[in-house]
């Protein structure tokens, strides 16, 4: 099972959350927890892109950080208008690695 975990929320979220459940004709918990996972992913989006966009973190890495494939975290950077953090140096060991997986 899960953690179960309390919180006081104001009038107006409240009402937001009773409106949705109405829509979507599921329990308050159901929805409750589907809005945290979406602002959870929403969190770590920005958390990686945030670090990603300030060197301190690897494209693999953000993508990881995400739960993301690297083409879907690229599709994100797109998005974003993020430049991707590749360098000349980048480059020249993308090609040493590719020599030598090409020797064996």
């Amino acid at each position: 099972m899960g953690k179960t975990y309390t919180s006081r929320l104001p009038d107006e979220m409240a009402k937001d959350i009773e409106e949705i459940v109405e829509i979507e004709k599921l329990d308050r918990s159901s929805i409750i927890r589907r809005l945290l996972d979406k602002g959870i992913n929403q969190w770590k989006e920005e958390y990686a892109l945030k670090l990603y966009q300030n060197k301190k973190i690897s494209l693999g890495k953000a993508a990881e950080i995400c739960s993301l494939s690297i083409w879907e975290f690229l599709d994100k950077l797109a998005e974003k208008k993020i430049p991707l953090n590749y360098d000349v140096d980048d480059l020249l060991d993308d090609i040493k690695t590719i020599e030598d997986l090409d020797k064996k």
